[in-house]
């Protein structure tokens, strides 16, 4: 097998690093997956895995599995100064990238209906609240907020 990964190499132009690699095994194996990280001098991994930032993993996903997609999303509001933005900067800043990070993972999966809830309280808490944590009355409902601007919401 790994004579194939050298081909492979030579023929793709490709280099593999193995010191980078992972053998993960799906059925538990673990005596199995000693010896693979062995012959391929790489470590072993275990799921859930990355791929392309999407966890990856032959089970169901939990909730912890999807906490760094929500710490991305506080992250980015790091950055910003919401207390010094109108409402109407808070509600584009929202439309343009908060609600674009989870797009891509929701194309692969459904998120959990915990993770869509918290996502959803980071961007309510953004619009109405800035980034202080000081808490402030909400003028109108956040499902009135979220539908469509033709229904007379902002179309989140």
């Amino acid at each position: 097998m790994k004579f194939l990964l050298y081909l492979y190499e030579m023929m793709a132009g490709l280099k593999i690093n193995f010191n980078k690699s992972e053998v993960v095994m799906i059925n538990d194996e673990e005596c199995w997956g000693q010896t693979y990280a062995e012959i391929f001098n790489c470590q072993i991994g275990s799921f859930p895995i990355k791929y392309l930032g999407v966890p990856v993993s032959p089970s169901r996903l939990h909730v912890c599995d999807w906490v760094p997609l929500i710490e991305k999303s506080n992250k980015r509001l790091d950055v910003w100064k919401g207390s010094s933005m109108s409402i109407a900067r808070r509600s584009t800043l929202i439309s343009s990238s908060l609600n674009n990070a989870p797009i891509y993972h929701m194309s692969i999966y459904l998120l959990p209906k915990t993770v869509i809830k918290e996502l959803d309280k980071v961007s309510r808490t953004f619009f109405w609240q800035g980034v202080h944590t000081k808490r402030k009355y909400h003028l109108v409902k956040w499902e009135i907020i979220c539908k469509s601007k033709k229904k007379g919401g902002f179309g989140y």
